[in-house]
């Protein structure tokens, strides 16, 4: 927590600096700051009311909202999320990923998402509060973990996973690691795949920019999970990908 609030006060110091300098582009410290800010008092307000998770929802749904509206975002979708939907497969390039998918579907969704980042306060207390799934990539087990985790919550709640397993800022979408193809046939889980699209040129925190924009949410229909259903799906998925950035 010491560190985080370090870390704040860092923002603080070069959101002033580039409001005296007198940027014109959007100052990517400041708008880090105010979702510094917002991921804060959500957790706050999270653990305050953590035993009313109709109240948590509310607050989940207000400040995901207020995040993405914080990066200047536009957010367009296109296709249908299907109601009965377990399993969505999205590409990943950064943390706002998870604000701008929960912003489209709303707080009954989970994430599946790796230690080091979900276990780290602030994000821990909502990630504790409302289940979502952490899983540890340099343990074995962790797949044993993911199945069970994610068998609870099917018919409650649809699961996204980031099949690349981190983020990815190449321009492409990277080669699928075996977790979500086991933990979708294990289960017999309906599956359908996601692209998200312009979020770097939206938001990045590799480059430190932001600039105001659209980022495009693409829901393909769900897949068979038959022979070829992995890599076919991440073929469609690229593809798709592609096409936008063309």
């Amino acid at each position: 927590m010491a560190s985080t609030l370090t870390q704040y006060l860092v923002m603080f110091f070069y959101t002033t600096r580039d409001f005296l300098r007198g940027h014109r582009m959007r100052s990517f410290h400041f708008t880090l700051f105010q979702v510094t800010l917002f991921a804060i008092t959500e957790s706050i307000l999270v653990y305050l009311f953590r035993k009313n998770l109709t109240t948590v929802d509310k607050i989940r749904a207000f400040f995901t909202h207020k995040i993405v509206q914080a990066t200047g975002a536009t957010v367009v979708v296109k296709g249908t999320l299907e109601s009965d939907t377990h399993l969505i497969i999205a590409n990943h390039q950064s943390n706002l990923d998870i604000f701008v998918l929960e912003d489209i579907i709303g707080p009954d969704v989970r994430f599946v998402g790796r230690k080091g980042i979900m276990d780290k306060w602030p994000t821990s207390t909502v990630v504790n509060t409302v289940g979502h799934i952490t899983i540890d990539l340099e343990d074995k087990r962790s797949i044993i973990h993911l199945i069970k985790e994610v068998k609870a919550k099917k018919g409650l709640f649809p699961v996204v996973i980031f099949p690349e397993g981190t983020r990815q800022r190449t321009g492409r979408i990277e080669t699928f690691e075996a977790g979500s193809k086991l933990v979708a046939e294990k289960l017999e889980l309906k599956t359908q795949p996601c692209v998200i699209k312009n979020l770097l040129n939206v938001y990045n925190e590799k480059n430190k920019h932001t600039q105001a924009g659209i980022i495009e949410v693409e829901f393909l229909p769900p897949v068979s999970l038959t022979e070829g259903w992995y890599e076919a799906t991440h073929d469609a998925m690229q593809k798709c990908f592609t096409a936008y950035s063309a």
